[in-house]
């Protein structure tokens, strides 16, 4: 292994090493993206795993967009901005939380722009199932799992309800990084209680099937949280630079 092992070799298992130490390697250019792996047994033993094991990660990892395997041809480094699907940028921010800002920011911004579309439709296509997807919300414990979990269950459920099933797909495919914000922000009171206050506002909303209003209280709760944000993402940055 070379020596980048120390700062790379935090995962268990044959596979997860593989995986960590390429990836690892992309995006601090140790491969830039463009350039060339080295050959299968040149890098499984570099890595310190089989080849049969390399094969299979390297299979995972072109299905993310990391990287472009053409039978008998060496593997190449995509651009992962031009070529990765959704799920890795849950791996781009524990690779570098510099791109946590930006990250956050574009999936919160998506989703205020996909929910203000489809919790109207969910609303007009069926209020009883609406007001069915709060049925927990008086059970609603006060700590970060609950709420990062009954967040994603109101956002992902209304796609149902709405029957927007594309709109289910994204979420689920942001699940993960999904889970790892709200840990992060709800882990705050704050952030707890600005939520509560919107998922209540949302509530009366939907028992009083009044559509129009979803728009302005989506946007309403974007700013609020979004202040919240700006404080949390600050202090993620300035550990970064003391590190």
């Amino acid at each position: 292994m070379n020596e980048n092992k120390s700062d790379v070799l935090k995962a268990s298992g044959p596979a997860a090493l593989a995986e960590e130490y390429i990836v690892r390697s992309i995006w601090n250019k140790t491969y830039p993206a463009g350039s060339f792996l080295p050959a299968e047994r040149e890098l499984s033993d570099k890595i310190g795993v089989t080849r049969t094991t390399l094969r299979e990660v390297l299979q995972r990892l072109a299905r993310d967009g990391w990287l472009n395997i053409q039978h008998g041809k060496q593997t190449q480094i995509n651009n992962i901005w031009e070529t990765g699907s959704p799920s890795i940028a849950e791996k781009l921010i524990k690779l570098d939380k510099t791109t946590a800002p930006l990250i956050i920011n574009d999936i919160l911004s998506l989703r205020t722009r996909m929910s203000d579309f489809y919790i109207p439709e969910a609303i007009k296509r069926d209020p009883e199932g609406t007001l069915a997807v709060f049925d927990k919300l008086d059970e609603l414990q006060d700590n970060a799992k609950a709420y990062t979990e009954f967040d994603y269950h109101i956002f992902k459920s209304l796609t149902v309800v709405a029957n927007k099933p594309v709109y289910g797909l994204i979420f689920n495919s942001f699940k993960g990084l999904y889970n790892q914000i709200g840990e992060i922000y709800f882990s705050i009171p704050e952030g707890r209680k600005i939520a509560l206050e919107f998922y209540q506002e949302l509530y009366q909303i939907c028992l009083e099937k009044e559509a129009e209003k979803i728009s302005e209280c989506i946007q309403a709760h974007r700013e609020k949280s979004g202040v919240l944000w700006y404080k949390i993402l600050g202090k993620i940055q300035t550990n970064k630079n003391q590190q």
